[in-house]
């Protein structure tokens, strides 16, 4: 037998097994590359780290990568963790460069292939690097506490910041992070980041604020409030009071005494185990709504009660 009808032989011999093992590894490479050809783009930011005595002027904020790999790993991407980091080659603080980003450039994607750049060559602009003393703008408060209001002091006052002489030489204020202060009750102390858009470095980056909820108690006042009497079940004698209305203040925080509606405050006198016809002085009470955290006060305290048969 020649060679070529050997090789006829080992060709046809068991064919069918052949061709089928032939589909199943194509449709296996298939499959692979089907369960690892995901992609997805992300937004990520541009830091530039210059040479010493060089600030950035001008710069792209963000680049668009494409990321491609199997659904568990670009799942496992974290925007906030990656950025495109360039090296400008510039030594002299004017002028502009072209930069090209590599692949290589994009950190916090280990192991992900980057498939595509947008745009791949970005423009850097430089300029001399300068460092001041600036002031720290009062920190914006978020939201109301649940009472009171709120005053703000903050710690320190003045930060060091440096970056782009052309931006930075009329600054004189810096911004930070809010405060929210939204359904507090009590003072707090809280750490919050100086923002600086413009600036490559503040020291210190943070301030620390003391936040002190202040109480405010007023009182407010209903006159000519009637009293009213709590009798002994069966009793079938008058009542009478004198004097016969009260003036009643309640105290509190702004929003609890506007909670109590007008018609909601009651002046009353336990009268049970009065004897008909007797004459004395019991203090008087106040009912308020169920849930009003406020504190009553009354004039008189005492009204003189008498008690009589009706007839």
């Amino acid at each position: 037998m020649n060679s070529v009808e050997r090789l006829k032989t080992v060709i046809l011999n068991n064919w069918q097994l052949k061709l089928l093992a032939t589909g199943l590894a194509a449709l296996v490479v298939y499959e692979i590359r089907q369960a690892t050809s995901f992609e997805v783009p992300y937004d990520i930011p541009i830091k530039v780290e210059a040479g010493e005595g060089i600030a950035i002027l001008d710069q792209p904020k963000t680049v668009k990568v494409f990321f491609r790999g199997s659904q568990d790993d670009l799942r496992r991407l974290n925007q906030n963790e990656m950025a495109a980091v360039i090296k400008p080659k510039a030594t002299d603080p004017t002028g502009s460069e072209k930069i090209a980003i590599k692949s290589g450039d994009i950190v916090g994607a280990p192991g992900i292939r980057k498939v595509q750049i947008e745009p791949r060559i970005v423009t850097i602009t430089f300029d001399r690097e300068i460092q001041k003393d600036v002031a720290v703008a009062k920190p914006q408060v978020l939201g109301e506490p649940l009472i009171g209001k709120v005053e703000l002091d903050y710690q320190p006052r003045t930060v060091r910041i440096s970056g782009s002489y052309l931006r930075l030489m009329n600054k004189q204020e810096i911004g930070t992070e809010p405060v929210d202060v939204e359904g507090r009750v009590e003072s707090f102390t809280k750490r919050v980041k100086i923002l600086g858009a413009l600036v490559t470095k503040v020291q210190p980056d943070e301030v620390t604020v003391n936040v002190n909820i202040v109480t405010e108690l007023v009182t407010r006042e209903w006159t000519n409030v009637m009293v009213r009497g709590i009798l002994t079940p069966g009793f079938t004698g008058e009542i009478r009071f004198e004097p016969p209305y009260v003036k009643v203040g309640l105290k509190g925080h702004v929003r609890e005494v506007e909670k109590v509606a007008s018609n909601a405050v009651m002046a009353f006198v336990d009268c049970t185990g009065v004897m008909p016809w007797a004459v004395t002085s019991l203090p008087v009470n106040v009912h308020i709504p169920v849930g009003a955290d406020v504190d009553a006060v009354v004039e008189p305290a005492t009204v003189r009660t008498g008690a009589g048969n009706n007839r």
